[in-house]
């Protein structure tokens, strides 16, 4: 909620400074680790810009996960286009993997991860809307944390090969995507 709330102030305070574009939205499928991913993107003063990444991850531990982002772009005067830098942080709130195969001895079926990310891309501008962008950087997110019920013995459930799985597919720490979007 916090997040949102500031997200608002900044998108109303940015609507004085924006010079090149309104609104970028862009988005794309991720085959590796099936997720959808959903971006809405605006203008910061002339060479930066701010918004909002959502994955929704479809295997594995599913659910959302929100990055909020600052962009700072190579131009001199320009947030159209261009080489960029970007900062994020990242929350998501994800199933427990398999939580019918522990049978009840895991308390919670969602669990909350937390982190942060450093990318650097390029946003092709194709005519006056369209947009192409690649992206790649590193993320540093909290692996998976289950509440056992009182009494279990977490190292019969709890292995290794679960913090390996989170580390290859969702937890995986370098990013590459590609977006296709509309900027208005």
């Amino acid at each position: 909620m916090k997040i949102a709330l500031l997200f608002t102030v900044f998108f109303i305070t940015s609507m004085s400074y924006a010079q090149n574009f309104k609104g970028h939205a862009s988005g794309t499928i991720g085959l590796l680790n099936t997720k959808i991913r959903l971006q809405y993107e605006m203008p910061l003063k002339s060479r930066a810009s701010y918004g909002m990444n959502m994955n929704y991850y479809l295997v594995n531990w599913t659910g959302p996960v929100f990055e909020p982002f600052i962009r700072i772009y190579g131009k001199r005067d320009g947030n159209t286009e261009g080489f960029f830098c970007q900062g994020k942080l990242i929350y998501g709130n994800l199933s427990t993997l398999d939580y019918d195969l522990y049978g009840g001895a895991v308390e919670n079926k969602r669990w909350s991860t937390f982190g942060f990310g450093v990318n650097c891309g390029y946003k092709f501008l194709l005519g006056n809307h369209f947009t192409i962008e690649p992206l790649t950087g590193v993320r540093l997110v909290t692996p998976p944390v289950y509440n056992y019920k009182a009494g279990i013995d977490e190292s019969y459930y709890a292995g290794i090969g679960e913090g390996i799985g989170w580390y290859l597919t969702t937890g995986f720490p370098l990013e590459f995507q590609l977006k296709f979007g509309f900027q208005f």
